[in-house]
C-alpha cells in the first residue's frame, strides 16, 4: 500500500535536529565513540529522542539515516492504523543504529545496535526488537552468533510488535520511500552479490519475511 504524505511535524523536528547536531559537530567535533548524543538521555529514547539520536550519529543525507527515517515513518503510520505503543516506532527509527560508527562492532547490526542501545540504558523490550528484527537469526548462524543473540537478548515477549517492525523494514527502501517486498527485495540484491552473507541470509530468509509482509497487508487492509 503507497501512501501520500504532506510535511509532518515528524519532517520538521528531523530538520531541525539535524540542523542542532550539525552546528555541535562544527564546534565539538564528532561524538565520542559509544557517548550518548548530547542532551539525550535513556529516557527520552521515544520516538522524539530515536530521531534524534539518528540525526547524531548517521551522516546527513545518506541512505542509512534516510532508510531508518522512512522505517520510522512507515511504523507511525501502522501504529496509528492498528492502536499500537510508541516501542514499535521507536524500535522502528533505530532498528538500524548498529551500522553507525559508533556501535559497530560484530558486524551483526541488529546484535550491535542492541548492545548499543543497552549501553544507553534502552528498555529490554526495546533492545530486543531491535536485536531480532527482519530474520536477524538467519545472519547470526551465517556469522557464528546466533548464541550470542540468543543469550543476550531473547525474542521479544511480543511477536505482532517483531513482525510489524520486520514489514516496516521490508516494505521501505533504502533512500526512505514505501515499496513493494519484491522491490524492496531486489534492492538488497542488486547491493550485495550472491555469495555476500547478507544476501544468503536474506535469501534464506525470503520466504518467511514474504509471509510475514502478506499477512500484514491483509491485516491493515481490513482495517
Amino acid at each position: 500500500m503507497i501512501e501520500t504524505r504532506t510535511p509532518s511535524l515528524t519532517a520538521l523536528f528531523t530538520a531541525r535536529s539535524a540542523a542542532r547536531a550539525a552546528a555541535r559537530r562544527a564546534v565539538h567535533g564528532p561524538a565520542p565513540y559509544g557517548e550518548a548524543m548530547q542532551g539525550t538521555t535513556p529516557r527520552e529514547l521515544g520516538p522524539a529522542g530515536a530521531q534524534a539520536l539518528l540525526v547524531e550519529v548517521f551522516e546527513p543525507s545518506t541512505d542509512r539515516l534516510a532508510h531508518s527515517l522512512g522505517v520510522g515513518r512507515r511504523a507511525e503510520h501502522v501504529a496509528r492504523a492498528l492502536g499500537l505503543p510508541d516501542l514499535l516506532v521507536t524500535a522502528a527509527y533505530l532498528h538500524d543504529i548498529g551500522y553507525a560508527a559508533a556501535a559497530r562492532d560484530t558486524g551483526l547490526h541488529q546484535l550491535d545496535g542492541a548492545r548499543y542501545l543497552r549501553r544507553l540504558g534502552a528498555s529490554d523490550a526495546l533492545t530486543s526488537l531491535v536485536a531480532h528484527h527482519t530474520s536477524a537469526l538467519t545472519e547470526a548462524g551465517e556469522r557464528h552468533l546466533d548464541a550470542h543473540l540468543r543469550g543476550e537478548f531473547p525474542p521479544p515477549a511480543d511477536g505482532e510488535l517483531l513482525d510489524l517492525l520486520t514489514y516496516c523494514d521490508m516494505t521501505t527502501s533504502a533512500t526512505g520511500r514505501t515499496v513493494t517486498i519484491d522491490e524492496r527485495l531486489d534492492c538488497i540484491y542488486d547491493r550485495y552479490a550472491p555469495g555476500h552473507l547478507v544476501a544468503r541470509s536474506i535469501h534464506s530468509a525470503e520466504p518467511q519475511l514474504r509471509r510475514i509482509v502478506s499477512t500484514v497487508e491483509e491485516r491493515m487492509r481490513l482495517r
